[in-house]
């Protein structure tokens, strides 16, 4: 019977170290580099745009439905833009 006890102790403790990082861990914001000499970048102010409506909807500003339009627009304008430099994305 003890060793029920140890067991489910066991996997108790398993649970909550593989669960800690997954609902403890905030993202981090994507932040422009700061480079003084680089131009406006069309890729960053998006990526920019991209991370602060994630912040906004995760901290309940905008709706679902105004979010997944928005981050649908955002995200085309990326790959066009992207596809267009003919280069790999970041």
């Amino acid at each position: 019977m003890w060793m029920l006890g140890v067991i489910a102790l066991v996997l108790l403790v398993a649970a909550a170290v593989i669960s800690y990082p997954l609902l403890f861990h905030r993202l981090e914001p994507y932040a422009l580099p700061e480079l003084p000499d680089e131009s406006f970048s069309e890729r960053d102010s998006l990526l920019e745009a991209l991370s602060e409506l994630e912040q906004a909807f995760r901290a309940g500003k905008i709706s679902r439905v105004d979010y997944e339009a928005q981050r649908g627009r955002l995200e085309r304008g990326y790959v066009e833009l992207v596809e267009g430099e003919g280069e790999p994305g970041p």
